[in-house]
């Protein structure tokens, strides 16, 4: 294998796929990158752990076609050091040796034969096309509410569902839940050779309670899984990266006349694929049924507290600095046109701060956890939300005020706790 690249485009799909990297393996293959030549003017790079697979295409000038698998650790950190060149591979077949050259700069690296690198699962060109800034806002506003703490369960992943034109997007840890959807305007095609429908999917908020999708399928598409939370993490990281590459190109569509901000979603044998023009994610579904979390939303409400954004974010970032560092406990108590923050801890002392509203209802006193009102404040872009409640050890319910498309349920605590 003999082939040169660009120092740039080198160093961009090294960092897409690096995070795929084993970190402690029986098997030294998996903290190895797979470099492949696909044709004459494209490599492919590839790192898998057996639960998470990334591949990247970068574009290349290809003299002999080949691959080889070379440890990913040293590969990052030697091209991290290289001038900003032309960086050139070439190996010996027989010893799997690598020499990589830039410049005056000339480095040996011992690689592995690529025979030897793993799948994961069987390779599908079909799916649902989606919108892939459908796919990133979903993820985003809801992934950081899934239990790292257990991560093989089905609270540790992203609960993903289309069905009969909806696109669902949730996350929970127990004590919080993010729920996100989407309506989608779905068409269809059906091959003449083949009995199953290639949809392809665009999004749309829901802007009125009448609205409803459209679709030409011969059967209602269904689509669900639940995905890793690290896996979701990372199809953020490549959807980010084909913006990137869209706005660096300036094209709009790719060969196969979807748009190129497109991603493709598809399941099999336990295996979830994302894929766009430059980069595939597959990762292994978790197993199980995610609990019902529908009805946990309340149907009315007696208090509702409308905040702009940025100015809750603030005041909450001041109080929550003498919060207990292990629960990060603060009061919040509602009254007419202020929202009092107060916040305390034996060792160091308290702090007090206000910060203006509108508010519908008595007066309330909520005690909550600091961080987790902060996280999904900093992850919506409206400029006004609404807190909503029931009562003061009822869920608090975080909204847009300009959008129905995205809820936030946060479990109060008892208030002698932050007393």
């Amino acid at each position: 294998m003999n082939f040169a690249i660009q120092k740039e485009v080198l160093v961009q799909c090294l960092k897409e796929v690096s995070s795929a990297l084993a970190g402690r393996s029986v098997q030294p293959i998996l903290s190895h990158i797979c470099l492949q030549s696909i044709d004459e003017a494209t490599v492919l790079f590839k790192a898998t752990d057996l639960d998470l697979l990334i591949e990247s295409k970068g574009s290349a000038v290809v003299y002999t076609p080949g691959s080889i698998a070379l440890p990913g650790k040293k590969l990052v950190e030697i091209v991290s050091k290289l001038s900003d060149d032309l960086v050139s591979f070439k190996t010996n077949k027989d010893t799997f040796e690598t020499s990589i050259q830039c410049g005056k700069t000339k480095i040996s690296l011992a690689g592995l034969a690529s025979e030897d690198f793993p799948a994961l699962g069987d390779a599908t060109s079909e799916g649902v096309v989606m919108p892939a800034d459908v796919v990133r806002k979903s993820i985003v506003q809801t992934a950081f509410a899934a239990a790292g703490f257990d991560t093989g369960s089905v609270i540790g992943g992203v609960y993903l569902s289309i069905n009969d034109g909806q696109f669902e997007c949730v996350a929970t840890d127990g004590n919080r839940l993010a729920y996100r959807h989407d309506l989608l305007n779905i068409s269809a095609s059906i091959s003449k050779n083949s009995s199953k429908a290639s949809a392809a999917v665009s999004g749309k908020e829901k802007t009125s309670k009448n609205e409803s999708s459209t679709a030409t399928l011969e059967k209602p598409l269904s689509f669900k899984a639940i995905v890793p939370a690290r896996a979701a993490n990372e199809v953020v990281m490549i959807i980010d990266a084909l913006y990137s590459r869209a706005k660096r190109t300036g094209k709009a569509d790719n060969d196969s006349g979807e748009s190129i901000n497109d991603i493709r979603l598809s399941i099999n044998n336990g295996v979830i694929t994302f894929r766009t023009e430059s980069n595939v994610l597959s990762s292994r579904i978790i197993s199980g049924e995610f609990p019902a979390f529908k009805e946990l939303f309340p149907s009315q409400y007696k208090y509702i507290g409308t905040f702009d954004r940025e100015e809750l974010i603030t005041s909450l970032d001041r109080a929550a600095v003498m919060a207990d560092e292990r629960k990060h406990l603060i009061r919040l108590h509602f009254e007419g046109e202020v929202m009092q923050i107060t916040a305390n801890t034996p060792d160091f002392g308290g702090a007090q701060d206000e910060v203006s509203m509108k508010f519908e209802g008595q007066v309330i006193d909520v005690a909550v956890n600091a961080r987790y009102l902060l996280d999904v404040l900093r992850c919506l872009s409206s400029a006004q939300i609404q807190i909503e409640m029931t009562g003061s050890l009822q869920p608090l319910i975080v909204k847009e005020v300009e959008s129905e498309s995205y809820k936030y349920l946060l479990m109060p605590v008892q208030l002698k706790t932050v007393e």
